[in-house]
């Protein structure tokens, strides 16, 4: 045992040895290194632990009951989102907006070239058949020009869908939004907090946004629609705004990094929400996927990650929830749906 102690004390005093050869601006990039090679390390040491995710977060059971929402509210929605369908493009994309493809393999053939951008708040697969017969949108794309050799594009949303929001409020968070304060972060459109008002009885809802001109969307339309009692909006990288996360009782995250940073800034924003969500024991997140996914993707541990931080509860994903029968894909699409408490 001495002998493994003075190894590792050797190992130290080599390490900080050429922590002194390090200076100014170099500092930074032998940090962002260090940190890199070590979760590349523990994750070929841990690899094995991770093969089934869904044991990665220790399970409770949710005990909430179904909350109806009114025709009245779903009526309002439905004016809100005509209204920003004539606002934004069918992508929902802010003008300059650069959006990468994540190099896993669930998108593993996307490229720039075959995959659309479809907001999946503002238009449903119906809504997508409708733009397609119309010419607006295309369903194929041509591999060589000119010629009948074509493939199916890949959709993809960066939103969540009014039915998966409608999962989330009157199922997953049924009974447990009144009086609390719910954060969005990365709220874009800013479907989380229009909806939160709408289908919840949340005290306050607040959504950070980094993109001005998605913010600036979110401002025009709390105004329009008097919802300014509720909701405030922070226009903020929420890595400078832990105050935010301090005030929430339920925090909600729809597929917020992967798409918009490199696994360097995933990986260092996770850290972030690890840290500050791990001074609140009780509060609730929601996340699109699931927390397991997101964390893999960014190239984190995900057993070492999630220990100590949050237990999954166990949703009921059945269809018995709404009066109409839902479909498999509308099965698939609540799944994506997952709920934490944080220990």
């Amino acid at each position: 045992m001495q002998q493994e102690d003075n190894g590792v004390d050797a190992v130290k005093e080599a390490f900080l040895n050429l922590l002194c050869k390090v200076e100014g601006e170099d500092f930074d990039e032998f940090d962002s290194f260090v940190r890199s090679a070590l979760d590349e390390y523990h994750n070929k040491i841990h690899d094995h632990h991770d093969m089934d995710e869904d044991s990665d977060a220790e399970e409770m059971e949710n005990d909430s009951e179904f909350v109806n929402v009114s025709p009245a509210s779903m009526n309002r929605l439905g004016k809100i989102i005509s209204d920003l369908r004539k606002k934004v493009p069918v992508s929902a994309e802010a003008p300059g907006e650069e959006i990468t493809i994540p190099k896993t393999e669930e998108y593993e053939g996307y490229t720039a070239g075959n995959t659309v951008h479809v907001d999946g708040f503002l238009f449903t697969e119906d809504d997508v058949d409708d733009l397609c017969d119309q010419g607006t949108l295309s369903r194929n794309y041509c591999l060589d020009c000119n010629s009948k050799n074509v493939k199916p594009l890949n959709f993809i949303s960066h939103s969540a869908s009014v039915l998966q929001l409608q999962f989330m409020y009157q199922v997953a968070l049924a009974n447990q939004t009144s009086g609390k304060t719910i954060l969005d972060i990365g709220s874009r459109l800013g479907a989380v907090l229009y909806t939160g008002y709408l289908f919840s009885e949340a005290k306050k809802l607040i959504g950070v946004e980094i993109n001005s001109w998605f913010h600036n969307v979110q401002v025009d339309t709390v105004a329009k629609y008097k919802m300014k009692d509720r909701i405030e909006l922070v226009q903020a990288d929420i890595q400078t705004v832990p105050q935010l996360i301090a005030q929430a009782d339920i925090i909600v995250m729809n597929n917020v990094f992967q798409f918009f940073n490199d696994l360097d800034v995933q990986k260092q924003i996770w850290r972030y929400i690890r840290k500050e969500t791990s001074k609140k024991q009780g509060l609730l997140i929601v996340t699109l996927p699931s927390l397991q996914d997101q964390l893999k993707q960014a190239g984190l541990p995900v057993k070492k990650t999630l220990g100590g931080w949050v237990k999954q509860i166990k949703l009921d994903y059945s269809s018995h929830w709404f009066e109409s029968e839902l479909s498999e894909d509308d099965v698939d699409e609540i799944s994506q749906v997952h709920l934490y408490r944080v220990i």
